[in-house]
């Protein structure tokens, strides 16, 4: 999988100096001339994945040449103006385009009936550290004629019901990301839970009664899970590839599979994780060409029982009553940059309640190297977490591909 990513990844970047300068024709702002529900904007000489879709070249704006082609597709609905779920338009001037019959609409007029649909495809490739025994999926968009459009993948172990990474690819361009576009209301599973009930499995409710199963006490489960919705103790559905990681409200929208989250205390997911994030995405932004960026988990989180001693937690059971869902000991990062193969690693500890989780693997601290990271590392609640060479990490963190990574990504 590494290697097709990269691949991919590389051929654009000969060609991303040049799509920065501005064009003469149409200027669309990704904020302001979004309709909604939007139509995916698709560059019909672009590659299947996200440099297939038009990007903002200055800011949030995306430019096009006089006569330059735009696919406007809508998986799952059609378009308002032809009632066809893709057509075909070229740039006239401002935010005019001309369809092939002639007529011309503006922009804002170009959109979808409904959202557009997101799906996944089976890659028929394999992950996994020391043996690549586990599916990869793929998520995007699947046009009427079968042609599919990927904006991420997971690495995912079925036994245990759990994703083991993501991987995505994050373009300068984020920088013109679509602000404030609105959550869906749920996540979708899709056929890789084989009938477990995964929404119910992340309910509070839940996580309580599985934790007092777990430690023998309901009045410690509820000491770890706070039933009031103002507080942060509880399990999030922890994004691995995050909403706003992608540049259009269609393309966040797709990040909500359950195979792209894994349980995560949400002290942590609004912390350090989200300063994490947020401080990828900026250093993203002042970028020259795209970075893959991995994230996973590994290990399982544990708390003290009824008799103190350490129980391994999870969200569930499958038929066989054997555990699913595990909630990892750590989430990691790696941002990755395919043509200098220089990277940088990070992990957090998934766990308010231990300063020293006895599955939590430490590294070599290069924090101090990074100056655009702004955590609070060393407070618990928030995550306890490090900055750490990719080769180091990956020695114990078995989750992580196998990276050819030569340097430091500073």
């Amino acid at each position: 999988m590494r290697e097709l990513i990269i691949t991919a990844v590389l051929v654009v970047i000969a060609g991303a100096a040049n799509s920065l300068a501005p064009r003469a024709g149409c200027a669309i702002s990704i904020n302001q001339h979004l309709p909604d529900p939007q139509a995916l904007v698709i560059n019909p000489q672009g590659s299947l994945d996200i440099f297939g879709f038009y990007l903002p070249q200055t800011g949030d704006v995306v430019s096009f040449d006089v006569g330059q082609e735009v696919l406007f597709a809508c998986p799952g609905a059609t378009l308002n103006v032809t009632g066809t779920p893709e057509a075909l338009a070229t740039c006239v001037d401002g935010t005019t385009f001309q369809l092939s019959d002639g007529t011309q609409y503006d922009f804002t007029l170009l959109g979808c009936t409904k959202l557009p649909f997101h799906t996944y495809q089976d890659t028929g490739r394999l992950c996994g550290r020391p043996q690549e025994i586990y599916p990869i999926y793929g998520f995007g968009f699947e046009l009427s004629d079968g042609t599919f459009y990927k904006i991420l993948e997971t690495c995912f172990d079925p036994e245990k019901a759990s994703t083991r990474y993501s991987v995505f690819v994050q373009t300068p361009e984020i920088r013109g990301y679509q602000s404030g576009y609105p959550r869906p209301s749920f996540f979708l599973e899709g056929p890789f839970y084989n009938g477990f009930d995964v929404y119910q499995a992340y309910t509070r409710d839940n996580q309580t009664a599985t934790l007092a199963n777990i430690l023998g006490s309901m009045d410690l489960a509820l000491q770890y899970v706070n039933q009031s919705f103002s507080s942060s103790f509880y399990m999030a559905r922890g994004h691995l590839a995050a909403k706003a990681d992608y540049v259009y409200g269609a393309h966040q929208r797709a990040t909500f599979w359950y195979l792209n989250v894994a349980p995560q205390w949400q002290t942590f997911n609004e912390a350090n994780w989200a300063q994490l994030e947020y401080d990828a995405r900026i250093y993203s932004g002042l970028r020259n060409g795209p970075l893959m960026v991995y994230t996973g988990t590994h290990g399982q989180a544990v708390l003290p029982d009824i008799n103190d001693n350490l129980q391994p937690l999870y969200l569930g059971l499958d038929a066989n009553n054997n555990p699913i869902v595990h909630v990892p000991e750590i989430y990691w990062k790696v941002l990755y940059d395919p043509l200098t193969k220089e990277g940088v690693a990070f992990v957090g500890s998934n766990n308010p309640y231990l300063d020293n989780p006895p599955g939590f693997v430490k590294c070599t601290n290069v924090c101090d190297q990074l100056t655009w990271l702004n955590w609070d590392p060393q407070n618990v609640t928030a995550g306890l977490s490090y900055c750490c060479e990719v080769n180091e990490l990956a020695a114990t963190v078995l989750e992580i591909p196998d990276l050819t990574v030569t340097g430091l990504l500073t």
